[in-house]
């Protein structure tokens, strides 16, 4: 985590007093410390009028797009209450097994994705993706056999992948660090509340009976008919980067501009130059530089144990509902106020991680609930403490997500980089497959195997990120101590190596 300031830092003065140990403080020039911090009122002000207006344009329009990717991901699964299954003359566990199938496509291409997404420009990539998954969302509706469910969930797979990544992405270009979690969180926070308003849409929609059409097929077109609406509005809505955003003003661009070089601490001076080189070389650099840093690595394996549990329950909760009382649609019905609670508990946790500017220890404690949940609903005959608990579980599996995400942004400067980690950590996504293998339609109606198994991973994962932590902590410490003797010629020399980019230069203080 980066040093604290000291006063005269934050009223913008020229260095920065840094305790490195044993009693010994050293003067560290401004541009060495790796985070924004408003200079004076004024810039304070401003700093506001940027973020508000970019909240209720891009992130505004990046939350609705993603309540319609959760809804369009996991529809299949409020839909197995209804007839869907018989009427497309599919198989019980057609609907876990289409799960998996879809993360064999959307978990691979993520690095790739995110990669041609920054390449493209993330406003045209994200606009298309959305365009895509809706028109195949709505195909769903003549599904008819298990092979044409197969083939569109292939495919929904490619046309969603990389839209998360390449959204944190584009939102880590725009804000701060230490303002990113809370809209990482609101962002990710939709994926619950789109399970929430898909058990509601759901509900409604199943109940359209006609000669003509079926409920889950109005299910699958109406929802799939608002991401192409969305996908326009997107397109039109979306700035190319923050120094062209035509709902800024000339000031606002500026500030929104040189905010952002505060942020990286110099960290991506030779990009801002120029650097020679071809394109294929400098990603060729970016995936050595990403291959040799094994704790980023590390974080990405530890997440998929975080976003387990998110991914099972999304898609699986109306049937575990449905194994604790309820029958039919109400099943569908009664996974609505879970999510609502996971929305809530999300957007705590990632508000206090930003006010603390900690991401690790707020992570486990998602996690921590999350494990309290399962452990319960896998104990527990009792159907009103079942699903309780459900709602215990949720408060905070929701918050490892963008968290992750935010940490793993924060501690890569060099947007090269940046981009391809947001990638890998796309296959944190494998937790997918796992879920829908775990969740098989034999281990209904209580689904206590698949939730202890749960359990166990979740805590695996609380472990792993508690280690990362600490080695984050020892890696800061070293780093403190290499540079406690040195002067400004030497911090400048550091600033522009080629031979050190990014979070490599010693003077670079990670988050954790």
């Amino acid at each position: 985590m980066a040093p604290e300031p000291s006063d005269k830092s934050r009223k913008g003065d020229v260095e920065e007093v840094v305790d490195v140990g044993d009693g010994k403080d050293i003067t560290i020039p401004p541009e060495v410390i790796p985070r924004y911090v408003p200079a004076s009122d004024e810039e304070r002000a401003l700093d506001r009028s940027v973020n508000l207006k970019l909240d209720f344009t891009v992130l505004l329009v990046l939350a609705i797009s993603f309540i319609l990717c959760g809804i369009d991901k996991t529809n299949v699964g409020f839909v197995a209450t209804s007839s869907f299954v018989k009427d497309a003359n599919l198989e019980p566990d057609d609907i876990p097994n289409s799960l998996s199938l879809f993360s064999a496509t959307y978990v691979p291409l993520q690095p790739i994705m995110v990669i041609l997404g920054r390449r493209v420009g993330p406003r045209w990539w994200l606009a298309c993706s959305l365009g895509a998954w809706g028109c195949l969302s709505m195909a769903h509706a003549g599904i008819r056999s298990s092979g044409a469910l197969i083939a569109l969930r292939l495919l929904l797979g490619v046309a969603e992948s990389g839209f998360t990544q390449t959204a944190f992405y584009y939102m880590s270009t725009m804000y701060p660090k230490f303002s990113l979690g809370l809209r990482m969180g609101l962002f990710s926070g939709m994926y619950s509340i789109a399970s929430a308003f898909a058990g509601l849409i759901a509900y409604g929609l199943l109940h359209v009976e006609t000669e003509t059409i079926h409920g889950w097929q109005a299910v699958f077109l109406v929802e799939g008919g608002l991401t192409i609406l969305i996908a326009l509005i997107a397109l039109f809505v979306f700035p190319t980067n923050v120094g062209t955003a035509w709902f800024l003003n000339a000031k606002e661009r500026a500030h929104a501009v040189a905010r952002m070089q505060r942020d990286l601490a110099g960290a991506q001076e030779l990009m801002e130059h120029g650097e020679a080189g071809s394109r294929m070389a400098e990603l060729k650099r970016d995936i050595v530089d990403v291959a040799k840093d094994w704790k980023k690595l590390l974080t990405v394996v530890f997440n998929i144990t975080s976003v387990l549990p998110v991914t099972a329950f999304t898609t699986f909760l109306p049937l575990i509902v449905q194994g604790i009382g309820y029958k039919g649609i109400d099943a569908t019905l009664m996974s609505v106020p879970p999510f609502v609670v996971g929305s809530i508990g999300l957007v705590i946790i990632v508000y206090s991680s930003d006010h603390f500017r900690e991401r690790s220890l707020h992570t486990v404690f998602g996690m921590l609930l999350g494990l309290i949940g399962c452990a319960v609903m896998a104990a527990s005959s009792d159907p009103k403490l079942r699903y309780g608990f459900a709602h215990v579980c949720l408060s905070g599996v929701f918050a490892g997500g963008p968290l992750i995400a935010v940490w793993l942004a924060g501690n890569t400067p060099w947007t090269g980089a940046r981009s391809l980690v947001l990638g890998i950590n796309g296959y944190s996504n494998l937790a997918g497959v796992i879920a829908g293998q775990l969740f098989k339609s034999k281990y209904g109606p209580s689904y206590k195997y698949p939730l202890t198994v749960t359990m166990i991973i979740t805590a695996v994962g609380m472990l792993g990120f508690v280690f990362v932590r600490v080695m984050y902590m020892l890696e800061n410490r070293r780093r403190r101590k290499m540079v406690a003797s040195w002067d400004e010629a030497r911090f400048l020399e550091e600033r522009f190596s080629t031979e050190r980019r990014g979070d490599q230069r010693y003077t670079w203080i990670y988050a954790y």
